[in-house]
């Protein structure tokens, strides 16, 4: 049986040979590596199962842990191993692999090693995609057990894989590692961005930065203030959810799971003007701060819609509309404040009386504009990276769906 790829380059042409797992590799697992044997500052290179599911992806070409074992207790690479985790809680991550291009790795146990029968067949990148891309929920299916699951080598020799020529195989795999390259060097980009924010944003509001004035002369001194000075703080509501009456209406409602990006605009779910009349929700203005204020507390967004909230807020109508961006911020880098301030037994939660009492310094609303539209600058970058991160992904994906039969 053979098979034609949707996409392909096109100098390849032709159908791709289906095999047997069995005819093409060999199978063995790899020997017991402990979590306190396996470190950074240890010597020989190792790869353990865990570090499967969140230290590599498809290609494994840097190591990231040692071990101090005696080598005569390990088992090591011959650079041209696919391994994949045996076990696991989830049996989706089971059904993924990895392709090791480099020799002399330490592998350990609870790894199903993957090498070739013969030379020249298939490449192991090739490979790695291939499985994670086609095969990955059917190697799941074969899972056995209740709180952990596994699948071992005896459950995998039966699976299929198409083969186009090795030549093509190679391209393949080369295409995919510079669409991973350069995903790796966006996640790399967002990281940095936002640790440098972070760095920032402290330094900012420890008043170790200062802003000037156009003119170059110095701001004046920073003013201290209890929040019940700077705006108004509003509960939020639940109409009756077995009242279809007050659903679905043209009021939107929001819950904590929602508030996640600096802005937001429209809620999973709506209420109507009978539900708002009927609960303890209240209509919040355009620019509100929807500060999260039990279970999880201080996640904040900023209001670009009329809107209203569950009880699980304590929102901000900040009483200048021009400095609700500097309160923003300021909420951001003190959030610690807000969860030191909460109480509850069942879960953590502060009111509105104990966010009044939290004491804030403002500098003068000229210098709160000129710190609020930095931090903007670096929030644009932010989401930018984050926007082209999500775009090569899903080109990725798109490729794998169309490359492989």
């Amino acid at each position: 049986m053979s098979k034609i790829p949707k996409l392909r380059f096109k100098e390849f042409s032709g159908k791709n040979e289906v095999y047997l797992f069995e005819d093409i590799f060999s199978f063995s697992t790899g020997k017991n590596i402990k979590q306190n044997e396996a470190s950074p500052d240890f010597s020989i290179p190792c790869v353990r199962y865990g570090e499967l599911y969140h230290m590599y992806g498809e290609v494994i070409s840097k190591i990231i842990n040692k071990t101090n074992l005696d080598k005569s207790e390990l088992s090591f690479s011959k650079g041209n191993e696919i391994l994949m985790p045996s076990a696991g809680e989830d049996p989706l991550d089971i059904g993924s692999a990895s392709a090791l291009i480099i020799k002399d790795v330490a592998i350990g146990r609870t790894i199903n090693i993957l090498r070739p029968l013969y030379e020249n067949l298939y490449l192991q990148k090739y490979v790695s995609y291939y499985i994670n891309e086609k095969l990955r929920k059917k190697i799941s299916t074969l899972a056995k057990g209740s709180s952990i699951s596994n699948v071992y080598n005896s459950d995998l020799k039966k699976l299929k894989i198409p083969l186009p020529t090795l030549e093509e195989q190679e391209k393949i795999a080369s295409f995919l590692t510079s669409v991973d390259r350069k995903i790796e060097q966006l996640v790399k980009k967002e990281t940095l961005l936002k640790d440098y924010k972070k760095g920032v944003m402290q330094k900012i509001f420890n008043q170790e930065i200062r802003f000037k004035a156009d003119d170059g002369s110095d701001f004046c001194e920073w003013e201290e203030k209890y929040f019940k000075e700077v705006g108004e703080v509003i509960s939020g509501g639940t109409p009756e959810t077995d009242k279809l009456k007050y659903w679905n209406g043209d009021i939107q409602w929001f819950t904590p799971t929602e508030i996640k990006d600096k802005y937001i605009k429209f809620s999973k779910r709506t209420i109507t003007t009978l539900g708002l009349q009927k609960s303890s929700a209240k209509i919040l203005p355009i620019g509100t701060l929807l500060l999260t204020s039990r279970a999880t507390i201080g996640d904040i967004s900023i209001a670009l819609h009329e809107c209203t909230t569950n009880q699980g807020f304590q929102s901000i109508i900040v009483n200048d509309e021009n400095i609700n961006e500097f309160i923003y911020y300021w909420i951001l880098e003190n959030k610690k404040e807000f969860i030191r301030k909460s109480s509850g037994s069942t879960f953590l939660e502060i009111n509105k009386t104990e966010i009044n009492k939290i004491k804030i310094h403002l500098p003068s609303i000229e210098e709160q504009t000129k710190i609020a539209n930095f931090l903007s600058v670096i929030d644009t970058k932010i989401e930018k990276t984050q926007k082209q991160l999500e775009q090569t992904k899903e080109f990725k994906k798109a490729l794998l769906q169309q490359m492989f039969v």
